[in-house]
């Protein structure tokens, strides 16, 4: 995604009407800049919103995937709803890996990252007029900005949706989260298979499937599981690929099942629920 120049937004609070009668606000900080958007432009009783929080960043800086990885920690969302309303898990892009030295290595986006959370609307929505009037949603962002250093930020985000017969994508938004779903870890697919085999030192993880797999990168989702400054080993087959993951040294107790996100290059990511085998040695 491009990268866009921040300095101009330092200081200053963003409040936007859209065209839509939907109400966003943004706000930017040194470094980012932060806005609480959302796919539809209205709230139909019993529907899922698609909210999300986009993150625009100055070049060079970056935020925290849900497992940073050696340093750093993830956005966090605190979220005020309308009576009735409730929000789901925060569903994480692939990251990045970053490291600049042979010691730490963290996993987090730059540029920009949409983080995207459905919100799950009541059947009935009960009001003390009568009138159904337009709900506001709050949240309170919590990130880590690092480049050379790393600054805690937070932020107070709102936003308003009318309620409507009928949910209408908003123009303004529905291609970033088009984009940004299709870059969501998705299930593997029929006939693909994952498993892995834990040695004294290493995991290796096999993954079966219907086509070669040459090149793949491999982020785990809980910390302390493997090292993550040690280059992956990628063995390709004729169908699908081993990696061959060193053990963190913080690693004091066996794993049963070895989860995170396959990212292939040009291609799409897969969660991987990896059932873990000891060796027998």
């Amino acid at each position: 995604m491009a990268r866009k120049q921040l300095s101009y937004f330092l200081g200053f609070l963003l409040l936007t009407s859209i065209d839509t009668g939907l109400m966003v606000e943004a706000v930017a900080l040194s470094h980012a800049h932060v806005e609480l958007i959302a796919r539809q432009n209205s709230i139909t009783p019993g529907s899922t919103l698609q909210l999300g929080v986009h993150f625009v960043l100055e070049p060079g800086w970056h935020i925290y995937w849900i497992n940073p990885g050696d340093s750093g920690q993830p956005p966090v969302f605190k979220w005020q709803l309308p009576e009735g309303f409730t929000a789901g898990e925060i569903e994480w892009p692939p990251p990045e890996r970053m490291q600049s030295n042979s010691q730490l290595a963290d996993y987090g986006y730059h540029d920009e990252a949409l983080f995207i959370v459905p919100i799950h609307a009541p059947q009935v929505i009960h009001t003390n007029s009568g009138q159904l009037g337009t709900p506001q949603f709050a949240a309170e962002i919590k990130w880590l900005i690092c480049r050379e250093v790393c600054i805690p930020e937070h932020a107070q985000l709102q936003l308003a949706l009318p309620f409507s017969a009928k949910t209408v994508e908003n123009p303004s938004s529905a291609r970033l989260f088009a984009t940004t779903e299709k870059l969501l870890p998705r299930p593997l697919p029929l006939g693909w298979h994952a498993s892995a085999t834990s040695t004294k030192d290493e995991f290796v993880l096999a993954i079966t499937a219907d086509k070669p797999i040459a090149k793949a990168q491999f982020f785990p989702l809980a910390p302390g599981q493997i090292d993550n400054p040690t280059l992956q080993k990628l063995q390709p087959s004729t169908t699908g690929l081993k990696i061959i993951l060193k053990k963190s040294d913080i690693l004091l107790k066996p794993i049963s099942v070895l989860r995170g996100v396959l990212a292939i290059p040009g291609g799409p990511a897969y969660k991987i629920d990896a059932p873990v085998h000891q060796s027998i040695q």
